[in-house]
């Protein structure tokens, strides 16, 4: 039988193919066991804890928006001697 590197490449890459599935596979199946290790909370203690990490009063205004010094306020500043 003549060699065909057609089929060869074919044959290698479904060897490949079927790795790499089987990797996923047992992958998302360590995911999964993770998840359901993980202890789960109720919405409310969620809620309650998003609550308590809020900030009491708010920033009065964002760094990006105060308003920029004047150029003759800039030129107004005392040199020093």
């Amino acid at each position: 039988m003549p060699f065909d590197p057609l089929t060869f490449w074919l044959q290698g890459s479904m060897v490949w193919a079927s790795v790499f599935r089987q990797q996923q596979q047992a992958y998302m199946r360590m995911l999964c066991n993770m998840a359901n290790a993980v202890p789960h909370e109720t919405a409310a203690d969620v809620a309650a804890e998003a609550e308590s990490m809020r900030r009491s009063k708010p920033k009065t205004q964002p760094l990006h928006r105060r308003p920029r010094a004047t150029k003759a306020a800039l030129k107004t500043k005392p040199v020093p001697a």
